[in-house]
């Protein structure tokens, strides 16, 4: 299960992964399954047939390897307290990014969306504490700074499941060679690492909305408890749902190659007191997995 980080490269992954012959996937971009409490409580074989073995599925997975993604759910303990007790040997994604450039890209993803309502990413970050002491859960995809202190989270996945169970990789190992990072993982799992998946198509890129207000108005009711969604919902299955979400909101962006679908950069003062913010996690970071991560400290994608 790929578990984190945000912004940092999972969905990309998780489509290269699903290439192999031997392992399948959902197509809904994540399974909240350990997230959502209403998920749980119906049991893993509901989410089964949800998101692994659905009306849409025409594949036979009898002898498929599964791989699922949620990328929020490193954050929880309480929700990694349930994949334990679900599969304690199971065999866990971390990537990590570097945090300044991960939690501006998630700003702007959180704009797009129509999760964020704030028009600046300095007032995002001066009103992240009182959101998170609020409700985690509801402000999770707005917790730029905390989703980037990776530390304390990897260590507790290496404590509860096992350093032979988590494996770290850093987005640049993604970009620099994406094709040994899968072999890496296809090691992992124990599939056949002669198979090359299709490398280069991108997922999830930074690009912004024509209408803001559409995309708030639309999740909005996507979360809401609108008779109207009720009664689409079930007569849509889940994975039909999920791409006609998806092709909504993609109709709503901008066009990629426009100038105007590019995020601004950030603030420098900005960009300098977040690397300082980060700077003694990523050095723990940095001890904990054996990995040099002084590039970090340039504060650059």
């Amino acid at each position: 299960m790929i578990v984190g980080a945000q912004k940092a490269g999972t969905s990309s992954l998780l489509r290269y992964l699903a290439q192999h012959p031997d392992i399948h996937t959902h197509a809904q971009p994540e399974m909240t399954f350990f997230l959502q409490a209403r998920e749980y409580t119906r049991g893993y074989e509901s989410a089964f047939a949800k998101y692994f073995a659905g009306k849409n599925t025409h594949t036979d997975i009898t002898d498929k390897h599964l791989i699922a993604k949620n990328v929020m759910v490193m954050h929880s303990q309480e929700v990694m307290q349930r994949i334990y007790e679900h599969n304690p040997k199971i065999h866990l994604v971390v990537l990590l990014r570097e945090p300044v450039a991960r939690a501006y890209s998630a700003y702007w993803w959180a704009r797009r969306r129509g999760w964020e309502n704030l028009k600046t990413y300095e007032e995002a970050l001066a009103a992240e504490e009182a959101r998170l002491n609020e409700d985690w859960f509801k402000w999770r995809q707005c917790a730029y700074q905390y989703n980037g202190i990776y530390y304390p989270h990897v260590k507790n996945l290496i404590t509860q499941f096992g350093s032979r169970h988590v494996h770290c990789v850093l987005t640049d190992d993604l970009k620099d060679d994406a094709e040994a990072v899968c072999q890496q993982v296809f090691d992992r799992m124990s599939v056949s690492t002669d198979f090359s998946p299709t490398i280069g198509e991108r997922h999830n890129q930074a690009a912004l909305p024509r209408s803001e207000k559409f995309n708030f108005l639309f999740t909005q009711f996507l979360a809401s408890h609108n008779p109207l969604r009720r009664i689409i919902r079930k007569f849509l299955p889940d994975a039909t749902a999920y791409k006609l979400r998806k092709a909504v909101l993609d109709w709503n962006d901008k066009p990629q190659k426009s100038m105007e679908s590019v995020p601004p950069p950030l603030n420098p003062e900005t960009r300098e007191r977040q690397m300082a913010y980060f700077k003694p996690f990523n050095e723990q970071l940095a001890e904990l997995l054996g990995r040099d991560l002084s590039s970090w400290s340039s504060g650059q994608p």
